[in-house]
């Protein structure tokens, strides 16, 4: 285990609480990780030791500090205005590769997951314009137009100071199995098809697919976020294209780069710069070349890997998990998809099972309208016994005994 320093309990620390790591009873520091083990240090130097369950929001889907990514860190560090290295047209060719009409699709590269939302609302809004549609129950990010989206936990974020509430006039947040009649005010319709803030819960598939087919029927454009469902998360490199939905716009982000870097990706079809003019979106890391580079690594990754059959086994353990809990009444609204796990506990408070996990060396995290929802996502690449092991921490604290038992 690597050795960090940790600052005195009693000492005055620089470093905000205004971030997550504050919903724990301690403040911990990161000093190892690897594949989907943590090694933290709390602020009197406590060594503590869990398993992620969380795979970094999604990030980290193909494991913490993975040999065949990490490879990215010895690429070349030029930076530059107006270029972008060769990794960037490779990435931005597999990942219309892996969508429908390949060659109508193209790659704009962003910044982090809301800045890909931004750029989509302002490709679609610029081709036909009107009135963004979310779904209820959807989160699409802290920005002020993303927030203006979402409909989950806004409490919590620091950016709700009320500059969304303006937008929402040209917002239109539609309940889950609604169908509009009337479309001729709406310029987009974005929706994940999984919800993952709002505690990794898949939509409908009938619902959404005659949702979005009659949202292309009237021309409006369809936006499918997938930066947190995505890479394999669910199972499924895309769940709408896996679903047959095909939308406009497809937006990645986090395990694109498996968390080395806040790389995103808006594929768009072509259609959507017509009009455009001379108009460009730059940024100051609009070539950050590690960006590219780690996300090429992951591409290799996936085309030289059984993602799919590692899915599964993972999936297959976590279904086990849902049906027990599911036994002895100790969760309602359990969705397993793929290799996640979500639930409301029933024995205990979302944010106590949250604590107990932790501290029995398993950290899951909370997710829903109000954070009363459990995740589970751990990588990919988790080994089996390890997997099995922290299934039985998060058994146990959601109240099913002690850990190994039933």
């Amino acid at each position: 285990m690597t050795i960090v320093e940790a600052a005195p309990r009693t000492a005055e620390r620089f470093q905000s609480r205004l971030d997550e790591g504050g919903v724990l009873d301690r403040r911990y520091t990161l000093a190892h990780a690897d594949n989907a083990t943590l090694d933290l240090v709390d602020t009197d130097g406590r060594a503590h030791r869990c398993t992620d369950f969380m795979s970094a929001y999604a990030a980290v889907n193909f494991g913490h500090r993975n040999p065949s990514i990490e490879r990215a860190l010895a690429a070349s560090s030029d930076l530059t205005g107006l270029f972008h290295g060769p990794e960037a047209e490779q990435v931005a060719r597999w990942l219309c590769g892996r969508l429908p009409a390949p060659d109508s699709r193209r790659v704009l590269y962003q910044v982090g997951g809301s800045f890909a939302v931004a750029a989509a609302l302002a490709l679609a809004r610029r081709r036909r314009p009107g009135r963004v549609m979310s779904i209820d129950g959807a989160f699409h990010g802290l920005g002020v137009d993303a927030a203006a989206l979402t409909s989950v936990q806004r409490a919590f974020s620091l950016h709700d100071t009320g500059f969304a509430d303006r937008l929402a006039p040209e917002v239109v947040h539609l309940p889950v199995g609604a169908v509009p009649r009337d479309w001729d005010d709406v310029s987009c319709l974005i929706y994940e098809p999984v919800q993952g803030a709002g505690g990794y819960v898949p939509l409908d598939r009938d619902w959404l697919g005659e949702l979005t087919a009659a949202a292309a029927a009237a021309e409006v454009v369809t936006i499918a976020d997938e930066i947190q469902c995505g890479f394999f998360r669910h199972g499924m490199f895309s769940p709408s294209a896996a679903w047959g939905l095909d939308a406009d716009i497809v937006l990645y982000s986090k395990s694109l780069t498996n968390g080395m870097y806040p790389l995103s990706a808006v594929v768009y079809r072509r259609f959507l710069e017509a009009g455009a003019g001379p108009l460009y979106l730059a940024h100051t890391f609009q070539t950050g070349t590690l960006g590219t580079a780690a996300a090429h690594e992951v591409t290799r990754f996936i085309d030289g890997t059984d993602v799919t059959g590692l899915a599964a086994a993972v999936g297959a353990r976590l279904t086990e998990l849902a049906d027990r809990l599911r036994a002895a009444g100790l969760a309602r609204a359990v969705h397993a998809v793929g290799p996640s796990l979500s639930f409301e506990p029933t024995a205990v408070a979302s944010g106590d099972l949250v604590r107990r996990a932790f501290a029995a060396g398993a950290l899951v995290f909370s997710g829903g309208r109000h954070g009363e929802r459990i995740r589970m996502a751990p990588p990919l690449t988790i080994p089996d016994a390890q997997l099995a092991e922290g299934i039985e921490l998060v058994w146990s604290a959601a109240g099913g005994g002690r850990a190994g038992g039933r």
